[in-house]
């Protein structure tokens, strides 16, 4: 599939979802357990996903790599690119080299491009047109869907440079939620957003598709109980039910997020390293409907003519 990768973007207006957990678990998952070659990209500017990718493979920056011991730095290996070299203005358009780094290339590839907290500056100096198409840029450019099956973005909670960034590259987003009542706002609200980024860039999508590929829930604090259960129950059956997001028909995932706490324990936490069969088989099911949706959406663009296919 890698000579027509997939560009999705895992975004909610409302913090707390468990959104980097679980694109870097699905990253993970297509990539050991489906061998898909996949590349992530952290653009959200707390950087999570990049941390918990250094933390696993070893790596630091070169700012907090010069501070370890001798002894320190024979375990780790120092990392000298981000996505904010590709963000400089100063400098000429970047190579691939230049932002992704290869996390693993013995057997598929598993790539990241690096968050960067010094990002955090860039909504006051880059909020033209031409930052904003930076990273749809690189991609097409650099012919990125040709070297991966999935580019999956890790996006901030907000309407900012950085949403608009990540939605110009993508041609899906995943929306996952947690199982309170505001969570239909954050939902609402993301829609919202994303017609504002379309109307705003008219001519970008009137050729390219930005689609919601669906909402997945992540019951994070769930308690597996009769109670914990019901709550659970009725909480998503209200938001699926909701008449404010009824008009929008979304396609809800039938295998929720099973969060477990050892992902806000231990940095390096990948559910499928560990010999748990019910996590295990929960991540493995989710990223499954996550192949077979893409590809139903795949098709049915195609039979319509799509319009970038």
């Amino acid at each position: 599939m890698a000579s027509d990768g997939k560009v999705i973007s895992f975004i909610n207006m409302k913090g707390g979802v468990g959104k980097t957990t679980l694109c870097r678990e699905i990253g993970y998952t297509l990539n050991k357990k489906f061998k898909k070659s996949i590349l992530f990209i952290d653009i959200d500017p707390q950087a999570n996903l990049t941390q918990s990718l250094f933390e696993k493979y070893n790596l630091l920056p070169s700012d907090l790599y010069n501070d370890l011991s001798e002894e320190e730095k024979e375990k780790i290996n120092v990392c000298n690119v981000s996505i904010g070299k590709l963000f400089d203005d100063s400098k000429n358009f970047p190579e691939i080299h230049d932002i992704i780094v290869d996390l693993d290339t013995t057997d598929n590839k598993l790539s990241l491009i690096p968050g960067d907290l010094e990002t955090v500056f860039l909504e006051r100096s880059n909020s033209g047109t031409k930052a904003e198409s930076s990273l749809d840029k690189f991609i097409v450019r650099k012919e990125i869907c040709k070297k991966y099956d999935f580019i999956l973005i890790d996006c901030p909670p907000t309407y900012s440079f950085y949403t608009t960034t990540a939605f110009n590259a993508s041609d899906y987003y995943l929306v996952p939620v947690g199982i309170d009542p505001y969570s239909v706002l954050g939902i609402d609200l993301l829609e919202q957003v994303v017609e504002q980024i379309k109307e705003n860039d008219f001519r970008r999508f009137d050729y390219k598709t930005l689609q919601n590929m669906g909402i997945i829930f992540n019951p994070n604090g769930y308690t597996s109980n009769p109670t914990g259960k019901k709550l659970f129950d009725n909480q998503r059956k209200a938001i699926k039910n909701s008449k404010k997001l009824k008009r929008y028909d979304f396609y809800y995932f039938e295998h929720y997020f099973e969060f477990v706490s050892t992902y806000k324990e231990k940095l390096d936490f990948f559910s499928i390293d560990k010999n748990n069969k019910k996590s295990n088989t929960n991540i493995i099911n989710i990223t499954q409907e996550f192949i077979d949706r893409i590809e139903f959406l795949n098709s049915i663009k195609k039979m319509a003519g799509g319009k970038d296919e």
